[in-house]
């Protein structure tokens, strides 16, 4: 078979499941659904790895959608290692978490359980366009298809009000993101009159690399000079639909609401797929943040300053998929400071990492609060070492790969980023953007410390909802135990940044996205192990820290507030925009637009009433207004001829 059916394939197989599933699935036996659901992603895997061990690449078009004069819109898709790497995380650990849904969803009604698993293969299909376009418009419509899915995945519990409402709130911040992209999007097409990737990116090649915070010298192809305003203006507003769709601040508060969802939908969300699209698209248009500086180190600030913000927030949750949630979002951070200082591979290698580590940990969240009967206060657990000892190894897996500690993945792709940044020479904002890395590694270690320990240690509560949690059956438990292994073993994939071993990712994202490097020194190799370190001990001294709030209540209330992000929000603009819209229902669509209808509809039943008295019944009447209108006629002529 070749690439080019190959790569089609990937898209079809969940495009097909869904269609399936949503048009017959709930007519059908489960076991119907039970196989196509997840059974398209794993078919679509398979085609990736085919594609993987091909090594494949090229820019296939099937038709062309539109085509006016010199402008043309195809339907392209683009292999190259980036989008292989993104598809085989996709459809892999997606895989693996769709799987695990079979289980974790058996309790769901028919109907509702193909619904389900209809929205995870549109999902999965969604995430797959986006990644695999060849063009600008085929990657807003990936995503915004991204969004309407999470849409319906985070509200799927309909029933609840909290869901609605936190899937609207999703849907609203990633339409925010969306006008962004579109925008930034067609400055691009005005400059340079094409939306092919191929064809923009051929235009923006610089001449030698950038360095953050200072300019790039452009070859003579290029339209966008180093120092364009319309490159920059552009770059900022993909960076928009960037910080939107990966929950970076100022547009993050969706994502910890996104936890009304299913523990399945907020692994996907989380670990494999969404929040990670604007990581890929900053590497995607690394040729335009190449040049577009500005933009480049806004990524970094945003993602370190996200990264603190986050973490902090995480310190005070009791909830388990909200302190998972807030991790989520400081880890995202990493990945934009990486990104944003030209240290792509390192930021790709740390989505890699985190789908692994992040996905196990939800996943085995989802075992307890499956055998918790969906409590998800962490309170109210504690002894479940003793009790459920698989689901506590993975989780505690899981947790020492999202500290950083020693041999997991997490030290490997996360001390690598901070590496990277540390590295830099003579840059006083990227060191300073390392220190806030480094002080988030440590504040990292101390929340997931205190996850683990009130979730799995000590007595168990007495306010557990079950005295005896069973552990989870196989379909659940295999997909946690397979991503515990990786994330225990998959950093040998790059440890090259710490003198030995490997560099497998980097020299796969080579041709993609550059050759930045980090090969730690002395210096560097030390920070990073007393950064596990600190970590590593901050984590066991969650154990026995007693309550702090006693102390310091204001900054209890501000972080369990959020830093009243959304009540700002709140009064800036969603109150206002309320007064507004009541002003204009009570002051002008009521009494003008209605009355004029409601008005209009009045005079002339009024009128018609008033006629019909002219309908007496009477032959007399009618020659009487009949000889009237003929006299009346025939003085208007005189009149009129008399006059002329």
């Amino acid at each position: 078979m070749s690439n080019q059916a190959l790569a089609l394939l990937i898209l079809l197989f969940p495009a097909a499941g869904a269609i399936l599933l949503a048009g017959r699935g709930w007519r059908l036996p489960r076991i119907f659904t039970v196989i196509v659901g997840p059974g398209v992603v794993w078919a679509s895997f398979v085609c990736v790895l085919a594609l993987f061990f091909g090594k494949a690449s090229g820019d296939f078009t099937y038709w062309t959608w539109i085509k006016s004069g010199t402008f043309e819109v195809p339907f392209n898709l683009l292999i190259d290692n980036l989008s292989i790497f993104m598809c085989l995380v996709i459809t892999g650990v997606g895989g693996l978490i769709v799987t695990y849904a079979v289980g974790y969803m058996e309790h769901e009604d028919d109907p509702s359980y193909a619904r389900f698993f209809t929205y995870m293969d549109i999902f999965i299909f969604s995430m797959l366009l986006l990644v695999l376009a060849g063009n600008f418009v085929f990657l807003i419509t990936g995503w915004a298809l991204v969004g309407l899915s999470s849409y319906l995945l985070i509200g799927f519990w309909y029933q609840r009000h909290s869901a609605v409402v936190a899937a609207r709130k999703a849907f609203v911040m990633n339409v925010i993101g969306d006008v962004g992209m579109i925008l930034g999007t067609f400055i691009i097409f005005m400059d340079l009159h094409s939306v092919r990737f191929a064809d923009v990116f051929r235009d923006l090649t610089p001449s030698q690399p950038c360095q953050f915070g200072q300019l790039c010298a452009s070859n003579s192809t290029v339209h966008f000079v180093s120092d364009s305003p319309s490159l920059e203006l552009a770059a900022f507003l993909l960076l928009v639909g960037a910080i939107a769709k990966s929950a970076q601040i100022p547009l993050h508060t969706w994502l910890p609401d996104a936890m009304e969802g299913p523990t399945p939908v907020s692994a996907l969300i989380h670990a494999a797929t969404m929040v990670t699209a604007g990581v890929y698209l900053v590497g995607r248009m690394h040729p335009i943040y190449d040049i577009a500086v500005y933009a480049h180190g806004a990524v970094a600030i945003v993602g370190a300053v996200t990264a603190l913000f986050a973490a902090t927030i995480a310190i005070v949750q009791t909830d388990i998929k909200r302190v998972l949630a807030y991790s989520t979002m400081s880890q995202i951070g990493y990945m934009f400071l990486a990104v944003g200082i030209g240290a792509y591979a390192a930021g790709f290698f740390h989505l890699l990492s985190h789908a692994f580590f992040k996905a196990l940990l939800f996943m085995a969240a989802g075992n307890i609060i499956h055998a918790m009967h969906d409590e998800q206060d962490m309170r109210k657990y504690g002894g479940l070492w003793n009790q459920m000892r698989p689901t506590s190894i993975a989780f505690l897996v899981g947790s020492l790969s999202l500290v950083g500690v020693f041999p997991f993945v997490g030290f490997f792709s996360k001390e690598q980023i901070l590496g990277a940044a540390f590295s830099k020479p003579d840059d006083t904002v990227v060191h300073f953007l390392w220190f806030i890395g480094f002080v988030t590694a440590l504040i990292t270690g101390f929340y997931t410390g205190r996850m683990w320990w009130l979730s799995f240690w000590g007595k168990p509560s007495p306010q557990r909802p079950v005295e005896h949690p069973h552990e989870a059956p196989a379909v659940m438990f295999v997909p946690v135990a397979i991503l515990a292994v990786l994330a225990t073993v998959g950093g040998l994939l790059q440890t090259k940044a710490l003198g030995f071993g490997t560099d497998e990712v980097s020299n796969f994202l080579t041709s993609a996205v550059g050759s930045e490097r980090w090969e730690g020194g002395g210096a560097e190799i030390a920070l990073t192990l007393l950064t596990m370190l600190l970590a590593a001990a901050l984590f066991v001294w969650a154990m026995r820290m007693r309550p702090w709030t006693a102390y310091v209540p204001w900054a209890q209330r501000l972080l369990e507030r959020k830093y009243y992000f959304d009540e700002i929000y709140d009064a800036v603009f969603v109150r206002p925009l309320d007064w507004v819209a009541g002003f204009l229902q009570r002051d002008v669509e009521r009494p003008v637009i209605d009355a004029a209808v409601v008005d209009t509809g009045a005079l002339a039943r009024w009128s018609a009433g008033e006629l019909s008295l002219t309908q007496s019944g009477y032959f007399r009447n009618y020659v009487l207004v009949f000889v009237v209108g003929v006299v009346s006629i025939a003085g208007v002529l005189l009149l009129v001829r008399a006059l002329t």
